[in-house]
Order: C-alpha cells, then structure tokens, then sequence
C-alpha cells in the first residue's frame, strides 16, 4: 500500500509583510588616531570607593605617564595615579559623529582616583594664615590658660559685644542671649584663691587662713580646738603646781618641756593648747596598730583610763572628732598628726624645734617634717643663733629641724601621677 506525504501548510499571514532581506542603514567609517604626544591623550579615571568631586586637577608628567592631583577640597585629597605600563589592557575613547556616520578611536591612560584624610597639621596651618596674631594668642590662652586669663578673654568677648548692639547701641535678642550664656559660664570659673581653697579643703590639715595678713591669723585658736572643748580643759593645777615649784609627771617631752614656762609667764591661752595638746598626745599613746597601718581605739574604759586627768566629755569629743569609728585610717592619722603641729605651732611662737615632738609620736624628721609642710611651713636645720639660744653642738644640730610658719605660705606642690 502506497504512503501518502502531506505538505507543510504555510502559516497565515496577519497582514503584515516582512522583508525578506536586512535593510541597509549605511556604512560606519572608524579611523584610529594616532597621536604621539602623550599629553594630549585622555585620560581614563576609576575611582573604587569615592566619588569623583567636581573640582579641578593639576597634572604632572613623569615620563610617559601623567599624574593628577588636588586640594581643593576642604577636607580630602584627591591623587589619580597611573596604571603601571605592565598591564596587558589598553584603554580607548570612542568618538561617535553621527552627521558623518564616523568613530573617532583615540588612546588614553588609564589612572585610580583615591582620597587620603588632609593630615591635622596641614588643617592648622592653613587656618593659621587666616588668623591674626591677636587672635591666635586668644586661641592659645582659651586652650592653655589659667582659669584668670580665661575669663579675661570672656570679658573681652562680653565687652565687645556690649559695645557692638544695634544703632541705638542696645544689643540685640541674640546678643542677649550670647551675653546671658557667656556671663553664666564666666560665673562658674574658680580663681587661683578658690582653687587652691578647694585644694587644701581635701587635705587632712586645719583649714588654714589663705587670706590672713598675721602668721598668727592662718591657724586660728578656735579652728584648733573647738570651743567647747577649749572650755573642758582645766589647766588650774598645772598653774599653781609652777607657781609653787612644784614638779609635774608628763608621758611626752612637749608637755614636761613647756608647761612651767608657760604656767609662770601667766599666757593662759597658751596654757590651754598645751593642755589640749596633751590630751591628744596621751590620746595617740593609747592607740594599738592594726592592719594595713591604720590604728585600733581601745575600749571607752581603757581609753578612759589611759586619760584619767581630762573629764569624759572631753575624752569623748576627741574620739569623736578624730577616730569616727574603731579604727583610723591613713587619712585621719594624718589628721591628728597635723593638728598636733599646728598646736605645737601655736605654742611655740611659731617656730617649732621638732625633736621633742619627733621622740613623742616616735615618727622620722622627714615624715614628720613632711607634716609641717603640709600646714605651709618651711622645714630646715637651725640657724646658727637658735643653735646659741638652745645650746645645741654641731652633732645635735645636724639631727634636728626646724618647722618655721611664715608668709607667704609655701603648700607643697602636687605630685604629678606616675606614666
């Protein structure tokens, strides 16, 4: 039986025709131009991780290559270096004129744009060129100034602008407010006295007089011994005892060495630091070490005890004052140690030969001398009349000191931290 072969039907057409053939949009002319002058070639810049600036470049040549560079930017430089000649890529740009249906191939170089950070330095300096003198010694007094010079240059500012103001010379609502905010932060900045009251408020010593025009006037009586206490201590006996000749047992050298002179001279005021002064020197004798250097209160009753020649109520006041709990630390030691050489001060006239009080709180001359300096004393051996006067030979003068208290006050200066 014969096979029969169907033919392909043609598929209908929608009434659109379409050509068979291409049609023919002319010829494309592409010239290459070879230009030998390597700075008259383009040149071809990629810029990973910036964004090409609208600013302009200087170029530099060296040798074949070309090399971009600026600072016009505030902030940024801007460096376009050159892709080294070892690259296997070449670079063209194309010109396409499409009256006369040509491209134009040109050569470029190829270059990276980056962007570096303008060092401070360089910032400085530039800034510095815009400055006068004037107002760059303002700029080095606002950052390293002392507190006073700072607040000179605030009144400069406020009283340039008091003068400046409208055409009725009254200033304006932001010229009040500038005023307002630089007069509050002017109010704020402590003076070389406040600073250094501030200073001496955080130290374990009496709070001295900065301001007072007598040596007698910086530690005062009352800020020595408060007054309450001053009224507990009763220096009768001792009075008629030196009268009378009459010998008096004291634990401590400063005591024995002083109260007869004192009690014959009639300086009743005297009389009682000395007593005072004996109570806290009878006062540290009954303290016991504990851990860490500090020192251990006795029981009421021992302390008690141990002080049997003051009243309770003053025994009492002294622990309170200065050992708040059971134990004193480094800081209320040197609080006790403090006001014993400011009341030896005062009894001494000032001048205080520190052996006796050295052998009585069993401390070397230099810590004990460090003490003094604390209280604004100057430290040093004695003079060739005190030598006189306290009958001491070369070997004894070697191994003493003398606290003097004299103004100005000298204050030790402040350690600067370790690095």
């Amino acid at each position: 039986m014969a096979q029969t072969v169907e033919k392909k039907r043609k598929r209908q057409s929608n009434g659109v025709q379409t050509p068979s053939k291409k049609v023919d949009t002319g010829i494309l002319k592409v010239t290459h131009s070879a230009n030998a002058d390597p700075n008259t070639r383009p040149i071809i810049a990629t810029t990973p991780g910036c964004t090409a600036p609208s600013i302009p470049f200087e170029a530099y040549r060296n040798g074949s290559s070309t090399l971009l560079h600026s600072t016009k930017h505030p902030r940024l430089d801007y460096t376009a270096l050159p892709t080294p000649v070892a690259s296997p890529l070449s670079h063209y740009v194309a010109v396409y004129d499409p009256a006369t249906q040509s491209l134009e191939l040109t050569h470029a170089q190829h270059a990276t744009l980056r962007s570096t950070l303008r060092s401070e330095t360089q910032q400085v300096e530039n800034s510095n060129r815009e400055r006068t003198i004037g107002k760059q010694r303002e700029i080095l007094g606002e950052t390293f100034g002392t507190k006073k010079a700072k607040k000179a240059i605030a009144s400069k500012t406020v009283n340039a602008i008091t003068k400046g103001g409208n055409a009725q010379g009254k200033p304006n609502n932001i010229e009040v407010a500038i005023l307002g905010s630089v007069a509050e932060k002017a109010a704020h900045i402590k003076t070389e006295e406040e600073e250094a009251e501030a200073a001496l408020a955080a130290k374990p010593i009496p709070k001295p007089n900065l301001r007072a025009e007598r040596v007698e006037d910086v530690y005062a009586l009352d800020i020595l011994i408060p007054p309450a206490d001053q009224r507990l201590v009763q220096v009768k006996d001792w009075q008629d005892n030196a009268l009378a000749d009459i010998p008096m047992d004291f634990s401590n050298r400063m005591t024995a060495f002083r109260v007869s002179e004192i009690a014959k001279a009639g300086e009743y005021t005297k009389l009682k630091a000395l007593g005072y002064l004996n109570a806290l020197l009878e006062f540290h004798e009954a303290l016991a070490p504990a851990g860490r250097g500090g020192k251990k209160v006795p029981k009421k009753e021992v302390l008690v005890k141990k002080m049997s020649t003051y009243p309770e109520t003053l025994i009492d006041s002294v622990r309170r004052r200065f050992a708040p709990g059971n134990e004193l630390n480094k800081f209320q030691q040197d609080y006790l140690y403090t006001h014993i050489c400011a009341l030896a001060l005062y009894i001494d006239n000032f001048t205080v030969e520190m052996s006796n009080l050295k052998d009585d709180l069993k401390l070397e001359n230099k810590q004990l001398g460090q003490y003094f300096s604390e209280l604004g004393c100057r430290v040093s051996p004695p003079t060739e009349k005190e030598r006189e006067v306290w009958k001491m030979n070369k070997a004894m003068a070697s191994a003493t000191k003398v606290a003097k208290l004299k103004l100005p006050l000298e204050f030790p200066r402040a350690r600067a931290g370790r690095r």
